[in-house]
């Protein structure tokens, strides 16, 4: 009996969904009704966020509604250990971790022409670890189009004329989502966590 549940146990981890996901515009996968150009509306999308879960979170996807060309070396960029709800104190290239990304959609011109998400699987990368009620931020490089919504409670940001412009103003959210693991480590965890983890 004890290898059966072995082996379910393992199996139910390979079929694993992810434990928390985000998404700036309220839904998973929610397509853009607006846009911002990388020349007139902002050269970097980002969201600061807080954890508000009571585990630590493990950042495994990064996903944005964007068109255009390959990024430079700070294509996808996170902060970590922010003082609040405010965007990076410095300019894209503080981030702690960045990296780059070539967007799922080549060009575009329009909303309706981002049709899908831009995934940056960050599982290989240096582990990107949030603790609870800490803030954080994350982002991209705006190539060419970036997707939005009309603004809808969550404050982002966009990188315009050498600082954080706020999309509040001008009535957009920014669409940005993320998905991540719950982590704790087994000396920490207790058996009732550990179980609920399968």
């Amino acid at each position: 009996m004890r290898s059966l549940l072995l082996v379910l146990c393992v199996v139910g981890l390979a079929f694993a969904q992810f434990e928390y996901e985000y998404n700036t515009g309220g839904t998973l996968g929610m397509l853009p009704t607006l846009a911002g150009s990388s020349t007139g509306w902002a050269e970097y999308f980002v969201v600061t966020l807080q954890n508000t879960t009571v585990y630590p979170l493990r950042i495994m996807e990064l996903r944005f509604p964007c068109c255009g060309p390959q990024t430079a070396e700070y294509g996808w960029v996170v902060w970590t250990n922010l003082s609040g709800m405010v965007p990076p104190a410095g300019d894209p290239t503080t981030a702690q971790y960045y990296g780059q990304f070539t967007p799922a959609i080549p060009s575009g011109g329009s909303a309706s022409d981002i049709t899908e998400y831009t995934v940056v699987d960050l599982s290989l990368e240096e582990m990107i670890i949030i603790a609870p009620g800490e803030y954080w931020c994350f982002g991209y490089d705006n190539t060419q189009l970036g997707g939005q919504t009309t603004f809808n409670g969550v404050v982002t940001y966009g990188w315009y004329e050498g600082s954080w412009d706020s999309d509040q103003p001008w009535g957009r959210t920014g669409l940005l989502e993320f998905a991540a693991y719950y982590w704790m480590s087994l000396d920490q965890a207790t058996w009732a966590q550990i179980k609920a983890s399968f």
